[in-house]
């Protein structure tokens, strides 16, 4: 009889910790399949990486000269501003916007027209050299409308007259 409860005893040991084991092992899976659904939700997915601009400036034949002002990126003028005139130009998807505000103040210039702002900020200037001074621009901001633009390393030949 004593051989009996032992066995008993053992058998009901062994069935009770293999329950506890699928139990566990239950919910280790059910565990993991969660942390594998929430890193699943927090991983960005990126539909489209190579998503146009919202718009595309287009370059001008404009050299620098005595009272202008140019912005080029990779040797391209991308927009200029001339302040004999108080005229400038920028031309976007293939259409013309003038430009008649000008400020310049310390490395920031602000140009402006009707339905166009650019900001060029915080200019990184040489030396001057000559009649002109340059600089390059680590961000230029070009406001369409209510859309935006922002243009990196842009360059700027600036030639007052006097």
């Amino acid at each position: 009889m004593k051989n009996l409860l032992a066995v008993v005893l053992i058998f009901s040991m062994v069935v009770c910790c293999t329950k506890d084991n699928e139990a566990g092992s239950a919910n280790s899976t059910s565990e993991s399949s969660m942390i594998t659904k929430s890193d699943r939700l927090q991983i960005p997915t990126i539909e489209n990486p190579d998503s146009p601009a919202v718009f595309e400036i287009n370059p001008q034949d404009i050299s620098a000269g005595r009272a202008r002002s140019i912005f080029t990126k990779d040797g391209l003028t991308l927009f200029y501003f001339d302040q004999n005139s108080n005229r400038g130009n920028i031309r976007i998807d293939g259409r013309n916007y003038l430009l008649t505000g000008y400020d310049f103040n310390e490395n920031n210039y602000k140009l402006s027209g009707n339905e166009v702002k650019i900001e060029a900020s915080n200019g990184d200037f040489n030396d001057q050299t000559g009649d002109c001074m340059e600089g390059t621009f680590p961000d230029v901001k070009v406001t369409l409308k209510d859309k935006t633009l922002i243009l990196s390393n842009v360059q700027l030949k600036d030639c007052p007259d006097y």
